[in-house]
């Protein structure tokens, strides 16, 4: 049995069901995760409040903004600021700008030249790593959502602000706020709208659609994928998200021909991080068989312990998985008794 990377998934095409645009390659697939977050980005779409974006590290948050600017009523420039990448002074001055001579430079509801808040204007405001923002730029930023207006130079009266923001962070604010690193006020402001972005651990179910995006988005051939070379893929750990899938399949499909083989994705997968738990210290024979533990456990996992599923997707026959499940000594786990 093969799956082919360039099935077209339709759900995965589109932020709603009567889109016309592609969703993004982290949100593509049809598990309940990724209709989720297709679902909060088209209701983020079609208001202009600000959106929070959970998301793992290698997530790419940044693709969501094109689906947003496509579906906006008022479209204008995005603005993207990593506040994990400068210092807090640098923050603070591309974020509100230079102060001019008539206004403090503590004036919480001023902005001056160079301002990224005035340079998106009706279009979008990004902050990534927002939980890297400095305090005082947090400060700055909750008072203007919170009064929509702010003093500018050569306006005599304040404007009215009408970006849209849009910020990332893998980090649970909630968890910041109390332990006093995260304005709660400026939480609240994103309170109403968040997407997450589900990280590919959760829903392996989706490799194949995702597999697909990347090959096309990739400009490459068509590739099919044999159902074991799926497998492999989808058990993987991704600790790194789509980033790390994205250069993972560059390697398996520079080596590979027009059929992807699980031999293929064998030879470029990150081992590292699926193996960082074990005792290194143990012979390649004694590690192969751990591997194959762990692998056939997973696989089972992944199908509910449906044999027949799980040995398809493992290229083995029904009666061989049922040896090597006795031989290696994977048991499922009892179900948990509800009370």
């Amino acid at each position: 049995m093969r799956a082919s990377p360039n099935l077209k998934i339709a759900a995965g095409r589109s932020l709603s069901a009567a889109g016309a645009h592609e969703a993004p390659v982290s949100l593509v697939g049809e598990s309940d995760a990724a209709r989720r977050a297709r679902e909060a980005l088209a209701l983020a779409a079609a208001r202009r409040t600000p959106v929070l974006v959970l998301a793992e590290a290698g997530c790419r948050p940044q693709d969501l903004l094109e689906g947003l600017q496509a579906h906006a009523r008022r479209r204008g420039p995005v603005v993207a600021i990593d506040s994990r990448a400068a210092e807090p002074a640098d923050i603070d001055a591309r974020l509100f700008g230079a102060p001019s001579r008539r206004s403090a430079a503590a004036d919480l509801e001023a902005l001056g030249r160079g301002s990224a808040i005035l340079e998106a204007g009706s279009g979008t405001l990004f902050l990534d790593n927002v939980d890297e923002l400095p305090a005082s730029a947090q400060r700055r930023l909750a008072r203007l959502l919170r009064d929509g207006e702010a003093r500018v130079p050569s306006r005599q009266r304040p404007v009215a602000l009408s970006f849209r923001l849009v910020a990332s962070t893998s980090h649970d604010l909630e968890t910041d706020v109390r332990e006093g690193r995260f304005r709660a006020d400026l939480l609240r402001r994103f309170a109403a709208c968040r997407i997450t972005i589900p990280p590919l651990r959760q829903r392996p179910g989706d490799m194949a659609a995702i597999l697909d995006r990347l090959v096309r988005d990739g400009g490459g051939a068509p590739r099919t994928f044999t159902q074991p070379a799926l497998t492999v893929l989808s058990v993987l750990p991704w600790l790194h998200n789509i980033d790390e899938l994205a250069g993972v399949l560059v390697k398996v499909l520079a080596g590979a021909g027009p059929i992807v083989t699980q031999e293929d994705v064998l030879a470029h997968v990150p081992f590292d991080g699926a193996f960082t738990r074990w005792d290194l210290t143990a012979g390649l024979r004694e590690a192969r068989r751990r591997f194959e533990r762990d692998y056939i456990a997973a696989v089972l996992d992944q199908h509910q312990w449906r044999m027949s599923d799980a040995a398809r997707a493992l290229g083995l026959e029904r009666a061989n998985l049922y040896r090597k499940t006795r031989q290696l000594g994977i048991a499922r786990a009892p179900r948990a008794e509800v009370s």
